[in-house]
């Protein structure tokens, strides 16, 4: 279910590869292939995001951090569909990964596209046994996240080659299904007003998720994938994705205010202010500082996303 844009890797885990010890066994070098195709540092957005779903519940009480619905529904989210998402995403994008990251492990030829198909295809049987046991809906949604993952990145569709609309798709998947899904797990149904602060958030994400897009330029122009610098430019591209990205978690400020909640709507709002500072930053350099701008930034639009959870709880 929860489609996460391509993440950034550096290309230092593949130097450290061609320069293993002799020791360094076939085995342990495959295992390494499939962690860096899996991108674990794309997984902790989405994990929060299944959190501050649960966070909405009144029935998450601090009793629940021992609750196996937490930990297995982390794994779900975590380990499980966002790493089927990104294997996924590289399987479809191995062209355009041949240009931009030729390093990857598919380009690379250090995972082949039947290892790859197999895994993948494991990754989502596990992925609906996992979804399953928590929750049945949760079934449905985990359905609509793989889905959208292959509209997303495979021919002809490759919802990522329209503007706007790709990163909507990635958005909604890795913001709104995670937190719907947490909430069925430990309330057993959905809220509206939960699912509206959600959505702001969605929105928030599809600003966030245009600072990926700076990294594969030259990629995308060869393919034809109409990123936001690519069609903007890289200035205008970058100060939509910004606009955005701030006007989405203000809407999430703005809904709590007028629910009454005054004070956790000034939280949220000055969780934007530390990101606005690192923003000068990312809109002065968007090529050069797109990596430092999510690495210091990001945690900003978590925190702030935990608080509106709980204010909605509240």
């Amino acid at each position: 279910m929860w489609l996460v844009k391509e993440g950034v890797v550096p290309s230092s885990s593949f130097r450290l590869s061609k320069t293993a010890s002799p020791a360094s066994t076939p085995m342990r070098r495959k295992v390494s292939a499939w962690i860096e195709l899996l991108k674990p540092v794309t997984w902790i957005p989405i994990m929060c995001a299944y959190v501050a779903g649960a966070l909405c519940s009144a029935k998450f009480t601090t009793a629940s951090l021992a609750d196996w619905r937490l930990w297995l529904g982390l794994v779900m989210s975590g380990p499980l569909i966002s790493g089927t998402c990104q294997a996924m995403n590289d399987y479809f994008d191995r062209d355009v990964d041949a240009i931009n990251e030729p390093y990857r492990p598919i380009p690379s030829g250090r995972i082949s596209l039947r290892e790859a198909t197999l895994g993948i295809s494991l990754l989502c049987g596990l992925t609906l046994v996992a979804a399953y046991l928590i929750h049945p809906w949760i079934v449905a949604l985990a359905v609509i996240g793989i889905v959208n993952a292959h509209l997303y990145s495979a021919k002809p569709i490759k919802l990522k080659r329209i503007v706007w609309v790709g990163n909507a798709t990635v958005a909604a998947s890795y913001i709104l299904l995670p937190w719907m899904s947490g909430e069925l797990a430990f309330k057993g149904q959905i809220s509206w007003t939960a699912t509206a602060v959600a959505v702001c958030y969605v929105i928030a994400s599809i600003g966030s998720m245009t600072t990926n897009d700076f990294k594969s330029l030259e990629g995308d122009a060869r393919m034809a994938i109409h990123t936001l610098p690519q069609v903007f430019g890289v200035r205008r591209g970058a100060w939509l994705g910004v606009f955005v990205l701030n006007a989405g978690q203000l809407a999430a400020a703005g809904l709590l205010a007028t629910l009454g909640e005054w004070g956790w709507a000034g939280l949220v709002g000055a969780t934007v202010l530390p990101q606005m500072w690192f923003q000068r930053t990312f809109l002065a350099d968007p090529i050069g500082k797109a990596v430092w701008y999510n690495a210091h930034a990001q945690g900003f639009l978590v925190l702030g996303m935990f608080l509106a959870a709980w204010a909605v709880r509240a």
